[in-house]
């Protein structure tokens, strides 16, 4: 209790009180002022010294970051040039094929232009629309890497993301259940389609593709989900959600659309007989093709989906 009450009744250390009662003599403050000039200069000295360790502390721009920043510069621009490009594609397959039907249709081959309009379709070159299946799958909520994958083939993904393996398994059975056009992300799908991986991308004729992937698949819906859903390709998707916590969501639709292919063109051109209106030209039939990449989905008979007609 003795110590107590000394500190609170002379909280000021001997020696420091002493010090400042000969101050206080000598007519001067009891304790020196902290606007002297040696404090100012300190306290700028020590600010100095605190912003030239923070600066030094701040990772430096290294030469791989440099290139790594214009490396990405450069892939965007050519990715929005690409886009840019693939559009007028589309607009100048939309006018060429106006053409070639107003040029069949005053030469009177009305029923070769029906029989093109078909084809096309087939092929995947024009847009269709018409009812169908809507597919989206996700990544899981924790898509942790710990998790184990069995005899799934990841192509090297996270347990709980989605993986090329598992779109190509999916595409692969709604087409066995009888889709008649397929796309995911709005990229048309046709016999010639790759879906694939590169690094953790996701990749479809070589256009990368983010999440949610939205598969669309045209037909009838209650026959396409009658088919899917007990087949290998639904049991994997139920497998999915189930043991690694993907999401999906399987929904059906009165109008959906799927666009067509730009990336196909012509490859092959033979005489067919006789032409039309003119007697010493021959006509030519066309036969169309998307780029030669491996198949990996591939419709074994693709018609006209039911209810589908050209936007």
């Amino acid at each position: 209790m003795t110590l107590i009450t000394a500190v609170l009744e002379r909280p000021l250390e001997p020696g420091y009180q002493e010090a400042a009662d000969r101050r206080t003599a000598g007519g001067l403050p009891a304790a020196t002022s902290t606007r002297t000039v040696i404090v100012v200069v300190m306290a700028i000295i020590t600010g100095f010294l605190f912003a030239v360790a923070a600066q030094s502390l701040r990772p430096k721009p290294t030469a791989a970051a440099t290139v790594k920043s214009e490396l990405v510069s450069r892939i965007e621009g050519l990715q929005t040039h690409g886009a840019t490009q693939e559009a007028n594609i589309v607009a100048l397959t939309r006018q060429v094929h106006d053409l070639e039907a107003l040029e069949l249709a005053q030469a009177g081959g009305s029923d070769l232009t029906a029989k093109i309009n078909t084809l096309e379709r087939q092929a995947g070159i024009v847009a269709v629309t018409g009812p169908g299946l809507t597919l989206t799958l996700d990544d899981a909520v924790s898509s942790g890497g710990n998790a184990d994958a069995g005899n799934r083939p990841t192509g090297g993904f996270e347990a709980g993301r989605v993986s090329s393996a598992d779109l190509q398994v999916v595409v692969n059975g709604l087409w066995a259940a009888g889709a008649e056009a397929v796309g995911i992300n709005g990229h048309r799908l046709t016999s010639t389609s790759a879906i694939r991986f590169a690094g953790q991308a996701v990749i479809v004729d070589f256009r990368p593709l983010t999440r949610p992937y939205t598969v669309t698949a045209l037909g009838d819906p209650d026959t396409l989900r009658a088919r899917f859903e007990p087949s290998f390709g639904g049991v994997y998707l139920a497998q999915l959600t189930k043991e690694f916590g993907i999401q999906s969501d399987l929904s059906a639709g009165d109008s959906l659309s799927v666009p067509g292919d730009p990336g196909a063109r012509l490859f092959v051109a033979e005489p067919l007989g006789a032409p039309l209106g003119n007697a010493g030209a021959p006509s030519v039939s066309t036969a169309t093709s998307a780029p030669t990449t491996p198949p990996t989905t591939s419709p074994a008979a693709q018609g006209v989906p039911t209810g589908a007609e050209t936007p």
